[in-house]
């Protein structure tokens, strides 16, 4: 395992992809806080709190994280398109006759893959927010001990949730034909999920039925393209959000990761 890690590490580091998706990332990164600063130049906080707009570097630093637009919907593309030249190159073959089993190379792929998107998300977020700093405060209110362990525990959740994203990555990648394919039903559950939660929220605000209200809630709760909407966006979590998100990432990408290895032990390659 270890020499396939370093192998797909070196092999991610050296394509010319990565490199354009980490230009990609930067400009992003620039370009919110820059439209913000432009929109609202001239305005302290108390007038646009009066507009009803709440502008802080820390809902810019998270907001990068949301995987269903932006940078957070370029990078997995980008990523999938990388792995798929695997099967078209015939690197994944040549692993297998060297010797090395197709759970571990799958194994390898899913690692790699999820390293490399979060590290990149991550980067992309942290220029934001340095970029946000240098008009906007961080938050409303200083900086307390308390809000540097909701940024960790963030961060952590955020992990969790893109463990879905290299869970639904790399099924995609090893059970579709190619890598047009693959792009296209990503950008498909994107998109789907999205619009998803976009009906679910104006339906938690029109219905007034107790039963169909929980319902809605419910199905807010686990989706994970409304979870990662919702980190980062108070100053502290209970118990069931926890729960809510770890439940709504981690079982489906349990559930692709494994679709994801059956297909990869059956497909045939040439």
């Amino acid at each position: 395992m270890g020499n396939l890690l370093a192998t797909d590490f070196r092999r991610v580091f050296k394509d010319k992809l990565f490199w354009i998706t980490a230009i990609l990332g930067v400009v992003f990164a620039l370009i919110t806080p820059l439209l913000y600063a432009v929109l609202f130049h001239g305005l302290d906080q108390e007038m646009m709190t009066l507009m009803g707009v709440t502008v802080d570097a820390k809902s810019q630093f998270f907001t990068a994280f949301h995987f269903g637009d932006n940078f957070g919907l370029v990078a997995p593309v980008l990523m999938a398109i990388v792995i798929c030249k695997d099967f078209s190159y015939g690197t994944v073959r040549n692993k297998i006759i060297g010797g090395y089993s197709r759970t571990s190379i799958f194994g390898a792929m899913f690692i790699t893959c999820g390293a490399t998107v979060f590290l990149l998300m991550l980067c992309h977020a942290l220029l934001s927010l340095g970029c946000s700093l240098l008009f906007f405060p961080y938050q409303q209110g200083d900086f307390t001990i308390g809000d540097f362990g909701y940024l960790v525990t963030s961060l952590g959740l955020e992990l969790l949730c893109y463990l879905f994203v290299t869970a639904l990555v790399c099924c995609l990648c090893v059970t579709m034909k190619n890598v047009g394919l693959t792009v296209v039903v990503y950008v498909a559950v994107a998109f789907l999920m999205t619009l998803l939660v976009s009906v679910l929220q104006i339906a938690s605000a029109l219905v007034e039925n107790e039963t169909l209200s929980k319902i809605v809630e419910f199905l807010c709760q686990f989706n994970v393209y409304y979870q990662v909407g919702q980190i980062g966006s108070s100053d502290t979590y209970t118990a069931k959000q926890i729960i809510s998100v770890v439940l709504s990432s981690v079982v489906p990408a349990v559930a692709l990761g494994g679709l994801g290895l059956f297909c990869f032990r059956k497909k045939d390659l040439k």
